[in-house]
């Protein structure tokens, strides 16, 4: 078929952005995309992430159909963040190759095996691993790690909880990610994707979540207490699977901030006060976490009060198992170095 032109999002709203993903697919059978690239355009970690996961994940269904951006060369920011290598394309920064760099952290790759830095880590649980990974993400992102404690901790937190929920449920050996705080603002924000099962395919293989819609699992795997594996026996005191990960990480975020998460066709937000649902088109799962540090307060506090409301929702729901929050996902970095000092 003939070429089909595109027009890169000009706005980077969630309508905007899941309206291009999907018209992406549209074009999927024509011999060439070009997509045109505005002369300004802003982009934070999310929208970077969405559209360099899609077109990764276009090209390598569909081979013979060549994308091409026009324009790249006016958009200095995005060739540094990683996102056309992220696309596929040899242009700007690899994926990762700008990292070190005060208060953001470009498109980056993790992969399981990477956690494996010493012998020793053999023997060590991968959600250990992770947490030590996490930290060097968090003090990155924090800069000033004493000033910014609060913000140190939330997404020491948040990002362990969300790189845990890939790893152990999304069927998938690595996972992309991306950050920035603006420091005059107090804001931070912070993006994971992966191109793993999903979030129904990952809920479906526990037999109490069998949904017909990814709009209905999504909505689940919110809820505290539901997860594809509360099922099954515990395998580790510390880091069994209670489903209360995503539950405390979208909490931590409505609180001031907001929530977003797109698996399949369907997309949520979740703000303070709403609820928004969006139709979508990703390959995997896609998170986004927007936090104000000026409205969190004491995060340890606030885990605590969340925990508690988790576990008289999750008493309700059928087939959560009715189990309590594991006992890493109710520890801050602090309090989680003090316990593994206790081992």
């Amino acid at each position: 078929m003939p070429n089909a032109r595109i027009d890169f999002p000009r706005k980077t709203d969630l309508e905007s952005l899941f309206k291009f993903s999907i018209e992406l697919d549209y074009y999927t059978q024509h011999d060439r995309i070009i997509i045109d690239m505005p002369e300004k355009s802003f982009c934070g970690p999310f929208a970077m992430l969405l559209i360099a996961t899609k077109i990764s994940h276009l090209i390598s269904r569909h081979p013979n159909t060549k994308v091409v951006f026009n324009n790249w060369e006016s958009h200095g920011y995005l060739s540094h963040m990683g996102f056309f290598s992220m696309c596929g394309f040899d242009h700007g920064k690899q994926v990762g190759e700008a990292w070190g760099s005060r208060n953001y952290v470009p498109i980056s790759q993790l992969t399981r095996g990477s956690l494996i830095e010493r012998d020793v880590d053999k023997y060590e649980e991968m959600q250990d691993l992770l947490q030590r990974r996490v930290d060097r993400v968090a003090e990155i992102i924090a800069h000033d790690t004493e000033k910014n404690r609060v913000l140190l901790d939330v997404l020491s937190y948040s990002l362990r909880e969300v790189f845990r929920n890939v790893f152990e449920h999304g069927e998938t050996d690595s996972l992309y990610y991306c950050a920035q705080y603006w420091p005059k603002s107090g804001k931070v924000e912070f993006s994971v994707s992966d191109f793993g099962v999903g979030v129904c395919r990952g809920l479906g293989t526990n037999p109490n979540f069998r949904f017909k819609s990814d709009k209905e699992a999504i909505e689940y795997a919110l809820l505290p207490g539901v997860s594809g594996r509360t099922h099954q026996r515990r395998v580790s005191s510390n880091w069994f699977n209670s489903g209360y990960g995503l539950y405390m990480t979208s909490r931590l975020a409505r609180n001031g901030g907001n929530f977003t998460i797109a698996s399949g066709q369907d997309a949520i937000q979740l703000t303070p006060k709403t609820k928004t649902n969006f139709i979508a088109s990703f390959p995997g799962t896609i998170l986004r976490v927007n936090l104000d540090t000026s409205k969190i307060g004491d995060v340890q506090s606030r885990l605590s009060e969340f925990r508690e409301e988790g576990k008289k929702i999750a008493q309700e729901i059928k087939g959560s198992g009715n189990r309590p929050p594991s006992a890493m996902s109710l520890l801050l970095r602090r309090d989680y170095e003090s316990e593994v000092k206790r081992k």
